[in-house]
């Protein structure tokens, strides 16, 4: 199924003090009611205890590599963000392509991707087939083509619809009025699927690719990006699990006022995200007391160790890694608060 977010069906709500205000193609309420009809326990899954609440907090998450992602036990899933750089049909086309992004995207329950330059839009459907191949249910969310120049980009939510759930009526795009970003983030909420009368993990995420050209001009307002849409969501859904994560062009020392945030916390401190192992670019980045769902555990997708590569070969894939971070399926009591969220929505708030 295509889904697309169409522009003209948005709704601005009024901006913070930066211009940014959130735009929905909509609101789905009963999104929740939708993953509590069809969700299914998993067959084969574990039924070891989740940690109760707290316990997931970690200052600094214990990163794992490649072959080291934790074992599908039907208790958590992971979350991930990968620029597949210029992806397009012709990158498709190439010999294996194909069947290597199924193989990595079969790896996760939901993926950000970033970079999607298609004019065709066939390229997403065709990747669709191959994930799906093996009898896998994934399903997409897909943005319009973004940014200022002749060079488009689209952002992607690739997700596995055995473990979570999504709506393309609560997602949407951040606005920027002031057109301080290149490429304005895609903003989707999903919800786990568990058993009945299990609290579903319900979170929303903010996908994102600064312009590596204009990053000192768009990072300084992604702690307002975060803000805004983390107040929106409160308001609008009372969520309090808002993640940023995608291509950033900047290491963890560069955040600036975002790095500065009351409780913030990214999952990759140290190692490097680039396929030639020499940026820390990509991550995944969230409040740690609100998201308590978060087991600590995160890491960077080795592909040449996956597939057994050469740095070379691995370029032809992208010239990024995937990013993950893995999370329980059970909501978590965060004691999070309306005036909490009225008081960091910005410097001039909202009305």
């Amino acid at each position: 199924m295509i889904r697309r977010i169409s522009g003209e069906q948005s709704l601005s709500l009024v901006a913070a003090s930066l211009a940014f205000c959130v735009c929905l193609s909509g609101c789905d309420p009963n999104l929740e009611k939708i993953a509590d009809t069809i969700a299914t326990p998993q067959q084969g899954s574990s039924q070891a205890p989740v940690p109760p609440p707290g316990q997931f907090i970690s200052a600094r998450p214990t990163a794992v590599r490649s072959r080291g992602l934790p074992a599908r036990t039907g208790q958590t899933i992971l979350v991930a963000t990968f620029n597949i750089q210029a992806f397009g049909r012709s990158k498709m086309e190439k010999p294996g392509m194909p069947e290597r992004l199924g193989e990595i995207i079969r790896q996760f329950d939901v993926v950000a991707i970033q970079e999607v330059r298609d004019k065709s839009q066939e390229t997403i459907p065709s990747l669709m087939r191959y994930i799906n191949s093996t009898g896998a249910r994934y399903d997409y969310l897909i943005s319009p083509p973004l940014g200022r120049t002749s060079s488009k980009e689209q952002y992607v939510y690739i997700f596995d619809t055995n473990t979570v759930v999504s709506s393309q009526q609560a997602t949407y795009l951040v606005q920027d009025d002031r057109d301080l970003l290149h490429r304005e983030p895609l903003v989707a909420r999903f919800v786990t699927k568990v058993p009945p009368n299990v609290p579903r993990f319900s979170f929303t995420l903010v996908n994102i690719h600064t312009d590596p050209d204009e990053v000192s001009q768009e990072l300084p307002v992604m702690d307002t990006v975060l803000k805004s849409v983390r107040y929106f969501e409160y308001k609008d859904a009372m969520e309090d699990d808002v993640l940023l994560l995608g291509d950033l062009n900047a290491e963890p020392r560069q955040f600036g006022p975002l790095g500065q945030l009351p409780g913030i916390m990214w999952v990759i401190s140290q190692e490097p995200t680039n396929t030639r192992r020499t940026k820390i670019y990509d991550n995944i980045i969230f409040d740690r007391v609100l998201t308590n769902e978060f087991t600590g555990r995160a890491g960077v997708l080795d592909l040449g160790e996956m597939f057994g590569l050469r740095t070379e070969q691995v370029l032809e894939i992208s010239d990024h890694l995937p990013v993950w971070a893995e999370f329980s399926i059970m909501e978590q009591a965060s004691g999070a608060t309306g005036a909490q969220f009225a008081n960091s929505a910005g410097p001039a708030g909202y009305r």
